[in-house]
């Protein structure tokens, strides 16, 4: 099956872009990425995470790997972007629903955040970097990781 995600570190931004719903194995990929990231960095991770626009909703046990992936997210990174590209009705309901989903499950605060595209999180980015991130998200653009 291959793996599902494209991944890198640039600063201490962990760059993840899904090409599918993350299978188990993508989810235990990502989890030694990110353990080996912080203990190499000494400091939490930012991530900022994608998912193309042709991505298909998540089933069941997809949608479970994707608690158990922010569970393992939230354990080395002090914020989370979620990047759901596209401007297709089908990619602004997800947008919606993942938000709504979020808040009733009480797992939205100010260190998740839902976004349309990966230039709105400039200003979190280049705030919590203390530097301008717009050079970092053009690096991970040119390296496949981001829109």
């Amino acid at each position: 099956m291959g793996v599902g995600f494209k991944a890198g570190i640039i600063d201490r931004i962990f760059f993840a872009r899904y090409l599918r719903p993350p299978t188990r194995d993508d989810v235990a990929q990502v989890h030694a990425q990110l353990a080996a990231a912080r203990e190499s960095l000494g400091q939490p991770l930012i991530y900022v995470a994608s998912i193309e626009a042709t991505v298909k909703v998540p089933n069941l046990d997809e949608r479970s790997n994707l608690n158990n992936l922010l569970a393992t997210v939230r354990k080395y990174c002090e914020v989370i972007h979620l990047v759901i590209e596209g401007s297709e009705l089908q990619n602004s309901l997800q947008r919606v629903i993942i938000s709504g989903m979020l808040i009733v499950t009480r797992t939205y605060d100010d260190g998740l955040a839902v976004h349309k595209n990966v230039a709105s999180t400039t200003a979190d980015l280049s705030e919590r970097l203390q530097r301008d991130a717009a050079p970092l998200i053009q690096e991970a653009r040119d390296r496949g990781l981001v829109l």
